[in-house]
């Protein structure tokens, strides 16, 4: 069962994500076309804009932060239901963070992903700042003639031959570099503590998240991206002192 928390303030970060290197984020497809795209990228259905789900952010960044701190053994998460040690558990902060019903006394989660909807793009050769980002998306649309969404062609390499393989070739969908999302996460406080406790993990996660990939194939030059203007209720976020 629940403990009894009582919810004291939020922590807000609000700001940008700026897609460096095209995103894939996988999207349902309605019908088979033969040469069309295989894998589309997820996208609103009443604007049939790309967006970023709160999920892929969050699942993403537990991710990075559990290997980060060493959380993994052998290729797994302890679960303290079959060990019945909870001593372990309690130093699990990611686990309490990002919500956990591994113990008979838990709180929920204390982190909040907004969806990442499109707003803009920084075109080429244009300093990487809020200033920078054109918000005409009619516009862009109509200078890319698409709806911020490109196809790219992959090819299987045979390791032995390092010639294509005969699979041939599928194409996946992915948003564009220099595409911006806004961003929006909330950290919520249940005691006095929380915010020092929490907040330096939270920044943490952001920064891995930089320096690896967001969506599939960042193994293959996709989904790498940066935040901007990053603000902790109102004020500068700087994730370079990120513990």
């Amino acid at each position: 069962m629940l403990t009894k928390a009582e919810l004291k303030n939020y922590t807000v970060i609000k700001g940008y994500i700026l897609i460096k290197s095209g995103l894939h984020i996988g999207g349902n497809k309605d019908s088979m076309q033969i040469g069309g795209i295989d894998n589309p990228v997820i996208k609103n259905p009443i604007t049939n804009l790309p967006y970023i789900p709160g999920s892929s952010l969050k699942g993403k960044m537990r991710f990075l932060l559990e290997h980060y701190y060493g959380l993994v053994e052998n290729g797994e998460i302890p679960d303290v239901r079959k060990t019945g040690n909870n001593s372990g558990w309690e130093k699990n902060l990611v686990a309490v963070m990002f919500g956990h019903m591994e113990k008979e006394s838990t709180y929920p989660t204390r982190v909040i992903f907004r969806d990442g909807n499109l707003v803009g793009a920084i075109e080429p050769n244009q300093p990487e700042t809020e200033a920078s980002i054109n918000f005409d998306i009619e516009a862009l649309k109509r200078k890319m003639n698409a709806d911020f969404v490109e196809a790219k062609t992959e090819v299987g390499i045979d390791r032995l031959s390092g010639t294509a393989n005969r699979h041939g070739p599928r194409t996946i969908e992915r948003v564009p570099a220099g595409t911006v999302f806004d961003f929006e996460v909330s950290l919520r406080l249940y005691k006095e503590e929380d915010e020092s406790i929490f907040l330096p993990i939270l920044k943490k996660g952001l920064q891995l998240l930089e320096n690896d990939a967001l969506g599939g194939s960042g193994s293959r030059g996709s989904g790498r991206i940066k935040f901007l203007n990053l603000k902790l209720d109102g004020k500068d976020l700087n994730l370079k002192d990120a513990e």
